[in-house]
């Protein structure tokens, strides 16, 4: 049995593969024979994936059974403890953020996500 932290993690890996391959819930759900509430919950690490059902999910989103399992160094990325994997999105924006050189304009970036997210009082 694996870990709540291993299931979301291959929740996601299941997640981000069906986007990949421009899959609905509803028609990777209905490939495998399951509900999409049912692909909801192993997306998002709150069902228990039995092996008959990692088999087909794997043959539904063309990968291997590791697929699943490894962790690749773009996944090892933390934001939070309770939110320990981060999106595409977010993955990119990090990307960015390392690539900008000047230092003024990364404190002026950071100001401007304090502000945003309403973390710091306007001056």
């Amino acid at each position: 049995m694996y870990l709540i932290k291993d299931r979301k993690f291959i929740g996601m890996k299941i997640r981000n593969r069906r986007r990949e391959l421009g899959l609905s819930q509803e028609r990777l759900a209905e490939a495998i024979g399951i509900t999409y509430q049912q692909l909801q919950r192993y997306e998002g690490g709150k069902g228990h994936l039995n092996t008959d059902r990692l088999q087909a999910l794997t043959g539904a989103l063309n990968i291997t059974i590791s697929y699943l399992f490894e962790e690749t160094s773009e996944e090892r990325i933390k934001v939070r403890e309770s939110d320990r994997y981060i999106s595409q999105e977010e993955r990119e924006f990090v990307e960015y953020l390392r690539d900008i050189d000047n230092e003024e304009y990364r404190k002026s970036i950071k100001v401007f996500l304090q502000l945003a997210a309403g973390k710091k009082k306007k001056p």
